[in-house]
């Protein structure tokens, strides 16, 4: 008997290549001013499962391939982010219909969001991250696993187990299926990039309004150092120049990260990569040990640049003469950064708004070098629940974003909100911070009277 051919899909949506399903704790977003276009890890970590238990994965990126066979796989997992998640569900009834055994996979965490999947797809089951491991062992239909949503336990949530497996045991993922050449992240130009994950896991209390500990545990988890190094070897073998590293706190383990630099640069192979940390989880020493290391930038957290709204909302107990100070080491020490910033939390005004803006001129930020998004009620997080109660939520989830303003607050609606986002789209114009003097005092004139307008 031939080993059973599985489809792992990642289809096409009206997003287009905007969509950036690893990003928002695996719900997604979709900025459609950005040009990063990520390859699908998650699909690639299960192929390498699947290929370890004697599976024939094939991995397809419709947004690259064009649409898949319905007919060419006896298995199928298509994959399912939050905004494009009607779209993401047509498309795997089509499978479903070609008569494959059909599963979901998502990082979406609501039972009543489930039982839609479940229901308007008519697929097995809906894996969650946590299935990844077990995925040999439920398409083989030996065991449902840890993580797999079927009709049964989304009607008895209880019923239903959510441990994460050993990650030291975890296959590569097998990132041979597909061609890193078609994928695009606009700090690491000209190279083919691929995506990798040292940890998963945030226990910070930003994931009031976060998704990533929704999506991926508040416990870090993370792969062995020696693995890591595997992945580095393995990216040289297939021609990958560079890695974007999908961890939200890279550098939570101080001890471990320079490690784990320290494997990187035995690997030999001048791989360049970028991650994503907190400022309070870097330091100087630190960061020149990245850089030796081969890591040319780093995407930090900030939320705001206005005081009251750190002190009072942000959650990551920042002040900005600490922004003020990481930025200038950084620089000092060769290492590009991304601030990301956000607005429209409980508590923001036009003023707080006003003074963020302020603030990436100040620091002097060109465009490549900052990112704007908008408050948006995660299914599951906190601030969902409070948005819910409020009655803040006018958006429809097919706008959850990142970039879309589908909330507002007392003290902000969302046609303020819109009305910042099209500030904050001029300032990316005019190359924010690194504007003619010219240029920074009129955008300046404009904030100021936006800010004060009733």
């Amino acid at each position: 008997m031939s080993p059973q051919r599985v489809l792992l899909i990642s289809p096409k949506t009206s997003f287009g290549r905007n969509l950036q399903r690893t990003y928002a704790g695996g719900l997604g977003t979709a900025n459609m001013d950005e040009h990063t276009f990520l390859p699908p890890l998650d699909l690639l970590r299960l192929a390498g499962v699947l290929r370890a238990d004697g599976f024939v994965p094939v991995v397809v990126d419709e947004e690259v391939t064009g649409p898949a066979d319905p007919r060419a796989g006896d298995s199928v997992i298509c994959h399912v982010s939050l905004a494009s998640m009607r779209e993401d569900v047509a498309r795997l009834a089509e499978f479903v219909r070609a008569g494959a055994r059909c599963y979901a996979y998502t990082s979406i965490r609501r039972l009543d969001q489930w039982q839609e999947i479940l229901g308007l797809s008519g697929c097995h089951g809906v894996l969650l991250p946590e299935a990844v491991s077990a995925a040999g062992r439920i398409l083989a239909g030996a065991a449902e696993g840890p993580g797999c949503v079927t009709t049964e336990t989304a009607a008895d949530a209880r019923l239903l187990t959510h441990a994460f497996a050993d990650l030291s045991a975890e296959p590569l993922p097998a990132r041979d299926l597909i061609d890193h050449r078609d994928y695009a992240f606009p700090a690491l130009d000209g190279h083919r990039i691929t995506t990798m994950n040292a940890s998963f896991g945030c226990p910070y209390p930003c994931g009031f309004y976060c998704p990533y500990p929704l999506g991926e545990g508040r416990s870090i988890r993370t792969y062995p150092v020696e693995r890591i190094a595997a992945e580095f070897e393995q990216c040289a073998k297939l021609g990958i120049t560079a890695v974007v590293f999908r961890d939200p706190v890279f550098t939570f383990h101080r001890q471990r990260t320079v490690e784990l630099c320290q494997a990187i640069q035995r690997t030999g192979t001048g791989l360049a990569w970028w991650c994503e940390t907190r400022i309070d989880r870097l330091d100087e020493e630190l960061i020149r040990t990245m850089v030796e290391a081969g890591c040319v930038g780093v995407e930090v957290g900030v939320e705001s640049g206005d005081t009251r709204m750190q002190a009072e909302a942000v959650r990551k107990r920042l002040s900005l003469a600490t922004v003020r100070a990481f930025l200038d080491t950084a620089r000092e020490c060769g290492l590009r950064i991304f601030f990301l910033l956000l607005l429209g939390l409980p508590g923001e005004n036009r003023h707080s708004i006003a003074n963020t803006l302020r603030f990436v001129m100040e620091l002097g930020l060109d465009s490549t070098e900052f990112n704007v998004g908008v408050i948006t009620p995660y299914p599951g997080t906190a601030l969902h629940e409070l948005a819910l109660e409020r009655g803040w939520i006018s958006g429809d989830q097919a706008h959850f974003t990142s970039y879309n303003a589908v909330m507002g607050t007392e003290d902000l609606s969302e046609e303020e909100l819109t009305q910042a986002q099209h500030l904050v789209a001029e300032l990316h114009r005019i190359n924010g911070g690194q504007a003619p003097a010219a240029a920074l005092a009129a955008y300046t004139e404009r904030i100021n009277r936006w800010a004060d307008a009733l």
